[in-house]
């Protein structure tokens, strides 16, 4: 079994539910598979073929995760860049893996448009939010491709993601990712799509970490709807959790440090809460202390792992 499964058995038991919540916007599995699948037949005709390295540059959204299928079921390798990271550091990592295409957000454009002529690999350049005179557009290649299953010929050893991770010293190091890595961790841990149970995950972890790299992938295995949102805000956490009546969440301590020290944090129902994760740091015992005295209802886990782990070991 590769990842591109965990998708297409989803889509099986439940199409109809949504898949990714997103600023107001859902989308089901079936929509989701079938972007997916439009934007990988549009990247083949493009040229882009199994083993190349498609990259992107954008904070979480829904085009994140389809970018990502797309890449997978046509055997290419997903490098997800981290937008923390300075232009030489991005400028090193795109030459790294000699990626042939980039897809970016609106709002890291200018630092694309200043890197890519010393990039000669980079031979696709995708603007994700908006049209842009000087590069194809996400949606423009989405509405124009069929949405025919795409199939590639791949092991579950072959490599599906190009994660950099910056470790202590030095440029950042690519570590790479196979299916059977994924793959091993989610079979063991996650219990597949249900017609009759749904759980709805909120991602505010980045998808260029490998953490919320695993979430995901773990949310579409088991048919949970992805309520995603951009970036970590405190108020809109907490309100996402009401207005979604989310069940599950990932976090690092200093975000659950200021979620329960939020002044109207009693003002929210958090009542579907049932597990919430943490990891990527040493949690304080304070701040878990106070967390379980103040959600006695959630079942709290503490994830450890590490990029070339594919995540939670």
């Amino acid at each position: 079994m590769n990842t591109t499964d965990f998708l297409s058995i989803a889509n099986a038991i439940c199409p109809e539910r949504d898949c990714m919540v997103f600023e107001g916007k859902r989308q089901t599995f079936t929509q989701t598979n079938e972007r997916a699948n439009r934007l990988g037949n549009a990247l083949a005709k493009l040229g882009i073929e199994k083993g190349d390295r498609v990259a992107i540059l954008q904070v979480n959204c829904p085009q994140y995760v389809e970018s990502y299928y797309a890449a997978a079921k046509l055997g290419t390798i997903f490098v997800p860049l981290s937008f923390r990271s300075k232009q030489d550091e991005l400028s090193y990592m795109l030459g790294n893996a000699e990626a042939k295409a980039l897809l970016v957000g609106n709002r890291y454009l200018d630092m694309a448009r200043a890197m890519l002529p010393n990039l000669p690999s980079v031979k696709q350049h995708i603007s994700i939010d908006d049209k842009q005179p000087d590069m194809l557009y996400y949606e423009d290649l989405v509405s124009s491709s069929p949405p025919d299953e795409v199939l590639s010929e791949m092991g579950d050893e072959d490599i599906t993601m190009l994660v950099y991770t910056a470790g202590t010293t030095g440029r950042p190091k690519g570590v790479p990712l196979r299916h059977s890595g994924f793959t091993s961790y989610v079979l063991e841990n996650v219990d597949p799509a249900s017609p009759d149970i749904e759980e709805r995950n909120l991602l505010t972890v980045p998808l260029y970490h490998v953490a919320g790299l695993q979430a995901m992938l773990a949310a579409i295995y088991g048919g949970r709807t992805l309520v995603l949102m951009k970036q970590f805000d405190t108020k809109e956490w907490l309100e996402t959790i009401q207005r979604e009546q989310v069940t599950r969440a990932m976090l690092v301590p200093t975000m659950l440090k200021r979620i329960i020290d939020y002044p109207d944090f009693t003002k929210y129902d958090l009542s579907s809460l049932r597990v919430l994760t943490y990891g990527a740091a040493p949690m304080p015992f304070e701040v878990i202390k106070k967390a379980i005295e103040v959600m006695p209802w959630v079942r709290f886990i503490n994830a450890f792992g590490q990029t070339e782990t594919a995540s939670t070991i």
